[in-house]
């Protein structure tokens, strides 16, 4: 037996740059805002396009105090980037500050990817993954409600196309979120992204809602190892995964019975990473987490050294005390 300490937020962490400084998280999300402009079946009900977008003030004075420590932001979380009408001015004022091997990274439904918006986006270095949850039209547009599968293949490939001269670990990317509806395609998903030109995927299970939740059976970790073994075999990365499938943990080249291991499920996240809505409140991670404090009135910095901040980072380990979402965190084998 031995300790068992892969997880998939290591993954996220990954060639993000080190730590700068203990003042400051490593990877900071800013959520430009919550509008979407598709209404996927497990994230919400209906389409949500209130105009509401963090004030351009909070967030270049988010950047200014940031900039010199942050080694990764994602100017996203809940929301689609790009709908936010001043994005490229917020991505020109974080590219002028940021240090100079800082990343800066979007995940997107792909919608507005227009070749004028994918050339901007490669000029300065943004790091692009597309959500793609389906392997044809029926499965794509039931679960991406608003998307239209032609439209968003062909966006896919001009990205693909546009970025084609980057390092692996930065080109272009999409995500699955594993769900009931398309569980069984992950592979033929991995098939025709590949001819779209794509050569970085990554994917997840779907934890909520419930009835979304895929089967957590033999045959979908069966699906996740043929799917690595294609990924590997045509040389494209798998930037994400699920560590954990049920009861059994991704070892190497199989899933093994998690009573093999002393399995790590300590979770640093609130050491090196925090969330930052539109509205300026500031999250334990990129998964929400608990309401630490907003940042209106007071410094980043003073937040991230307060005593709030040390409480919640002690209960998110702590069984008797962890929020809600903690619990059965995915990120950390729980």
């Amino acid at each position: 037996m031995e300790y068992y300490t892969n997880n998939s937020f290591s993954h996220m962490q990954a060639f993000k740059g080190g730590q700068i400084s203990l003042k400051y998280p490593q990877k900071l999300y800013i959520d430009l805002t919550q509008d979407c402009n598709m209404y996927c079946i497990m994230c919400r009900d209906k389409l949500t396009v209130t105009g509401k977008v963090m004030d351009m003030d909070l967030f270049k004075r988010i950047v200014d105090e940031t900039a010199s420590f942050v080694s990764s932001y994602s100017l996203f979380n809940w929301g689609e980037p790009l709908i936010v009408k001043d994005f490229r001015e917020r991505v020109m004022y974080l590219t002028s500050k940021k240090n100079k091997d800082a990343t800066i990274d979007i995940s997107t439904n792909g919608i507005l990817l227009d070749e004028e918006m994918i050339t901007f986006l490669k000029s300065n270095d943004v790091i692009v993954t597309v959500s793609f949850d389906g392997a044809n039209k029926e499965t794509f547009e039931k679960i991406r409600r608003g998307g239209n599968f032609e439209n968003i293949c062909r966006n896919v490939e001009n990205l693909a196309r546009i970025y084609d001269e980057k390092e692996l670990d930065k080109t272009p990317g999409i995500y699955v979120s594993i769900q009931k509806d398309n569980q069984y395609q992950l592979l033929e998903i991995a098939k025709l992204v590949n001819r779209l030109g794509i050569k970085r995927m990554g994917f997840g299970l779907v934890t909520s809602p419930d009835e979304y939740a895929p089967e957590l059976s033999e045959s979908i970790r069966e699906i996740i190892k043929e799917t690595k073994n294609y990924l590997d075999n045509e040389g494209m990365l798998n930037d994400l995964y699920p560590t954990k499938v049920g009861n059994f943990l991704w070892d190497g080249n199989d899933y093994y019975h998690e009573s093999n291991y002393v399995v790590d499920r300590n979770c640093n996240a609130p050491f090196v990473s925090a969330s930052i809505g539109f509205n300026g409140d500031i999250y334990l991670c990129c998964n929400v987490g608990k309401l630490v404090d907003n940042i209106d009135n007071k410094s980043f910095s003073e937040i991230w050294s307060g005593e709030r901040y040390d409480t919640l980072r002690k209960a998110v380990n702590d069984r008797s005390l962890m929020p809600y979402r903690c619990k059965n965190c995915a990120w950390f084998n729980r």
